[in-house]
């Protein structure tokens, strides 16, 4: 496969991330912006491979099992994931909540594991799922934690849109929030991805200074009204952040 049919193949994968169900030739072609019969390419030979699938049979596409192999390999090779889990295991059971890792990519987080409490082991994993770095803990926490430069860009690569209507929707409000991050050494969000949902999150940087990602404690809203127990949960993942970070991670 050439460069640009492997990309145009991968772009044909990535349609699959803003879409809650099957898609078909016409809809990828919509997605990614190429053409019918150069999707149509792409598919026949994902399909091939084993990365798509057909729906009952018919013209509408599914991602396949293949998909899970690069994944399964990347998983099994992060250190940042090895180190870390242990910690997320040990938050979810002292404090009784969620313990979730994410990784910043381009502008948006998102979710390399997931430690569920005990109310939510039945609930799906959330692996690979993606929010804007803006709108959650974990994101700002991240970009608190980047050089002003770096930050910069990203702020200006992203999109400032309501998730919720609690979402912060400009760049000025989500500087203060980074400002903010960055004096109390975690970031805070409520209801601004899930209604009725809140989260701490902690950038998690090496001995170089480097940021890997970040930690983070989430759960009802309710679990964080309180600034006490908020500060406490934030001091939590400031900790673990900070002992994953003495860790070679690289």
């Amino acid at each position: 496969m050439s460069s640009n049919a492997l990309l145009k193949a991968l772009n044909a994968l990535e349609a699959f991330q803003s879409s809650s169900g099957s898609l078909t030739v016409k809809d990828i072609a919509k997605l990614t912006g190429e053409t019918e019969s150069s999707v149509q390419r792409s598919a026949y030979t994902l399909e091939a491979l084993g990365y798509l699938e057909r729906e009952n049979a018919g013209s509408r596409y599914v991602p396949g099992r293949s998909c899970l192999r690069p994944v399964y390999g990347y998983l099994r090779n992060n250190r940042f994931l090895e180190t870390a889990t242990p910690y997320l295991i040990d938050l979810s059971e002292r404090y009784s909540t969620r313990a979730d890792l994410t990784v910043l990519d381009g502008t948006d987080i998102v979710y390399l594991s997931r430690i569920p409490n005990r109310d939510e082991l039945l609930n799906l994993s959330p692996l690979g799922r993606r929010w804007p770095a803006v709108s959650t803990a974990s994101g700002r926490a991240i970009l608190a934690a980047l050089p002003e430069e770096v930050r910069s860009k990203i702020l200006t690569d992203s999109a400032f849109s309501k998730i919720t209507p609690m979402t912060l929707d400009s760049l000025e409000a989500v500087e203060e929030a980074i400002r903010e991050a960055q004096s109390a050494g975690f970031a805070y969000q409520s209801e601004e991805v899930l209604i009725g949902a809140a989260s701490v999150g902690a950038a998690v940087r090496d001995a170089d200074g480097k940021v890997h990602g970040a930690v983070i404690l989430g759960g009802p809203a309710s679990a964080f009204e309180s600034s006490s127990q908020r500060d406490i949960l934030g001091e939590a993942v400031k900790k673990a952040a900070l002992a994953i970070g003495a860790y070679n991670l690289s």
